[in-house]
């Protein structure tokens, strides 16, 4: 993208904002927003606009919520398209939540997850290493999914390479069966540069996560 594109794209994304601001429910303004998002690099600024038309709309607006998401899907990570599916059918997203990002405008990002641009910090990210672990080795079956899938949506939308390194190290140490759900986490990360872009090319990334292979004892 050229210079002069993306700053148009991000003028129109701070317009959009600050019409949202005064009528969140304008589903034409978040949309319209979504797609100056889209036009920018980086996949922060789409979840951010997401997380705001999730929460500005009314709960009725389930296809547009649907549309939505369906455009922003392939710049988001799986497990944070996972976790916005699971809200594009009822009640609007809640004001403080972990999808919010630094971008968003109707909703602050929930402290119980660091947000990626706060940079949690090595020992929050090791204790939900701990959490997953402890989950998924002794847990209730039920319980254990609900963790996993939400580590694993953590991990995705706040960039936490350590807190996944960790929990699959120690999970492969005990033999415990890593999914499909892994995997592509794992591919996620490994393209996923400092700033929030990905990479154009993931074998020249200068900081990488080691793989399963790698983090075997």
């Amino acid at each position: 993208m050229s210079a002069a594109a993306d700053l148009e794209a991000r003028r129109s994304y701070r317009d959009c904002a600050r019409r949202l601001r005064e009528r969140p429910e304008a589903a034409a303004t978040h949309l319209a927003r979504l797609d100056a998002a889209l036009a920018m690099d980086g996949a922060e600024p789409v979840q951010g606009a997401l997380a705001d038309l999730f929460a500005g709309l009314p709960a009725a607006a389930t296809g547009v919520r649907q549309a939505a998401l369906r455009l922003a899907a392939p710049r988001l990570g799986p497990h944070v398209a996972d976790a916005f599916e699971r809200h594009a059918h009822g009640h609007p997203l809640p004001r403080v939540h972990p999808l919010a990002t630094r971008w968003s405008v109707l909703v602050q990002p929930s402290a119980e997850v660091p947000a990626r641009v706060r940079r949690g910090s090595p020992d929050a990210s090791r204790r939900l290493a701990d959490d997953v672990v402890a989950a998924l080795c002794d847990g209730a079956p039920v319980e254990a999914n609900r963790v996993e899938r939400a580590f694993l949506d953590h991990c995705v939308s706040c960039q936490d390479k350590l807190a996944f390194m960790l929990a699959a190290r120690e999970l492969r140490r005990r033999e415990v069966w890593l999914g499909a759900d892994w995997r592509r986490a794992e591919a996620w990360l490994q393209q996923c540069l400092p700033d929030g872009a990905r990479a154009p090319d993931a074998g020249a990334q200068a900081a990488r996560i080691p793989s399963f292979d790698e983090t075997s004892p």
